[in-house]
């Protein structure tokens, strides 16, 4: 029985590890196939997620590309959707090529200087310009980095700009872009206020095939040039025609300012209703632009013609309109005329208090403006001077370089002869450059004694009859029509007599300086002595004259004489004539205009009056006058 127990027990125990292996044996092979699904699995997600992520790439780099595009499409035409598109850009940014990478922070600075923050803009394209983005985006960064140095005042650097430009425009194959810099570098030139050079630059590109969009910039400058020129009026048709240019272009900013442009002309010509008519229905627009020296200039513009309105609280709304966009921009041109308007609307409502802290900043801005006009002329002249150093510098290393070459030639027994000859000749050189420069400069000082006025820095009456004579001379040659303002300070003695000769000096500098920011630059302006000044006009109607002397009249009478310290009024009496009227004699036309100038004179002062020589009839009167009172 035990036996028979014990080979069950041992026959169950068998079974129970045939079992066991059994089962250890599905266990494994179910791991086995598990495992092997599960990589195959893996594998296949992987695969399928490399394919999503590189159709998505290709997605984002077309979208990328294609806003990249649209938003420089967008830059002038549609300012919101340019911002808008770059906020977009920003979150994708980590996805962008190299070369998007460069265009899209070309963009980001060509927004910081549209909304006139010129510091963060010129920190990031010089960053393009000192990388390794390619020609283009270089090419594109410096001649946005000129337009900023001109908002700036950094006249130096913006010629510097050009230079720069100026060498890359042979590698330059994008035509649109050539022309856009050469059309920013006479936008600069226009800042600089080199108005003739201007013209001159844009009569040469206008022969080119140009876009729309770059016809309508040219038409904007040629009209700023012209109206700085004084060559325009209001009801000018040069001004129609460049709104048709802008508007077809649709170009808002250019539009609004050539707008602008016509306003100021009737504002000079006291006629604020047809200033308001041409800007005030396109407000809206205006500011839709977010371009802050174009909603400064407008709400100036507003400003001034609610003012000779004398509808004095909307002329302030509007200055002050003025003010609250600047808080985002560095100071304007503009910002003079704002203060300017204020302190005149605070004087008028008798807040004197508020009216002295507006002239006080007018008059620092004004201060600031003039030394911006002489750093303009300053740096032009330094870059003339540089340029022709440069010129002179390659001439004499071509010279060196020739000589090096024949020297090679020569014998080595001639050589320390050649270079003792050399020596000398060196040193005669810059012994003869000294001598030389020291007697320029000292001719260069008697001259300016010998041609100007001390005091005011015009030509003193010698120069005068000098340079008067040579231009009757090519008038008359060329068949050109002249004409001569002349004009005396009246009372001026009275201020001498109550305020002092130095605050009598101050007026007859002051005079000069009004009637010379109205003038060109080809006007020869001369003090006859005294108060008594003269202007002779090359290529001038009497028509032109007029309304020169008038402008002339209405400055001096509009003088702000407290900044001499004391408060009087200056204004003068003018005389005008032509050589229609008095012939090419320089004698007869100072002596006519002189006539003129007493009639004014006798006529009640503060007026211009134009010589009339006397005819048959006006003779026969004067005799029968004289007959009849002896």
């Amino acid at each position: 029985m035990t036996n028979n127990c014990i080979l069950t027990e041992l026959k169950s125990n068998r079974r129970l590890k045939v079992w066991l292996l059994f089962t250890l044996l599905l266990i494994s092979i179910f791991i086995v196939i598990v495992t092997t699904a599960t990589q195959a699995l893996a594998s296949t997600v992987l695969l399928s997620n490399e394919k999503l992520t590189e159709k998505s790439q290709r997605i984002s780099f077309t979208e990328v590309a294609s806003k990249l595009i649209l938003a420089d499409q967008k830059r002038l035409a549609d300012p919101k959707l340019f911002k808008k598109l770059l906020t977009e850009l920003k979150t994708t940014k980590n996805s962008f090529t190299a070369e998007q990478r460069y265009f899209y922070q070309f963009l980001r600075g060509y927004l910081a200087a549209y909304q006139g923050r010129y510091d963060k803009a010129d920190n990031i394209l010089t960053k393009i310009i000192n990388s390794s983005a390619n020609t283009l985006i270089k090419f594109r960064a410096n001649y946005t980095l000129i337009n900023i140095s001109a908002a700036k005042k950094e006249w130096s650097d913006g010629l510097r700009h050009i230079s720069y430009n100026t060498k890359m425009l042979p590698s330059i194959k994008n035509k649109e872009h050539y022309q856009q810099s050469i059309l920013t570098s006479i936008i600069f030139y226009n800042q600089l206020q080199q108005y003739d050079l201007v013209l001159k630059h844009i009569d040469l590109i206008k022969r080119q095939t140009l876009p729309e969009k770059h016809n309508c910039l040219l038409e904007q400058l040629s009209l700023e040039a012209k109206l700085n020129l004084h060559y325009i009026k209001p009801d000018d048709s040069s001004i129609d025609d460049g709104l048709g240019v802008c508007i077809k272009a649709d170009n808002k900013i250019s539009t609004n300012i050539i707008r602008v442009y016509r306003a100021k002309l009737y504002l000079k010509i006291q006629q604020p209703e047809k200033a308001l008519a041409e800007i005030l229905p396109h407000y809206n627009e205006v500011k839709n632009t977010l371009f802050p020296m174009l909603i400064v200039g407008v709400n100036n513009a507003l400003a001034e013609s609610y003012f000779q309105l004398k509808n004095i609280e909307v002329a302030k709304d509007y200055a002050l309109a003025a003010l609250n966009v600047k808080k985002y921009t560095p100071v304007l041109q503009q910002d003079s005329d704002t203060y300017k308007l204020l302190y005149q609307i605070a004087k008028q409502q008798k807040d004197i208090d508020l009216a002295l802290t507006y002239h006080e900043t007018y008059s620092t801005l004004e201060r600031f403006h003039l030394e911006s006009e002489k750093a303009k002329h300053v740096a032009f002249q330094l870059t003339k001077l540089n340029a022709f150093e440069n010129e002179n510098q390659i001439r004499l290393l071509n010279e060196e370089n020739d000589f090096l070459a024949a020297e090679q030639i020569l014998a080595k027994s001639k050589v320390a002869n050649i270079q003792l000859i050399i020596t000398a000749m060196t040193l005669i050189i810059i012994m003869l450059a000294i001598g030389g420069s020291r007697l320029w400069q000292s001719h260069k000082r008697v001259k300016v004694l010998s041609e100007y006025d001390e005091l005011t820095a015009i030509y003193n009456r010698r120069h005068f009859n000098h340079v008067a004579v040579n231009a009757l001379k090519y008038c008359q040659n060329s068949q050109q029509e002249l004409s001569l303002i002349m004009f005396d300070l009246d009372h001026f003695k009275k201020i001498n007599d109550n305020f002092g000769h130095m605050c009598g000096d101050w007026a007859l500098k002051e005079t000069i300086r009004v009637c010379k920011k109205i003038g060109r630059k080809n006007d020869i302006f001369a003090r006859l002595g005294g108060e008594e000044f003269c202007i002779l006009l090359p290529s001038c109607n009497i028509e032109a004259a007029v309304l020169r002397a008038e402008a002339c009249r209405a400055a001096i009478e509009n003088t702000i004489t407290e900044d001499s310290g004391n408060d009087f009024t200056i204004t003068a009496s003018f005389g005008v004539t032509d050589v229609k009227r008095s012939g090419f004699d320089l004698e007869k036309l100072l002596a006519d205009a002189d006539f003129a100038t007493y009639d004014s004179k006798h006529s009640g002062r503060n007026r211009v009056t134009v010589y009339e020589p006397e005819t048959p009839e006006t003779s026969v009167s004067l005799a029968s006058t004289l007959s009849i009172a002896s």
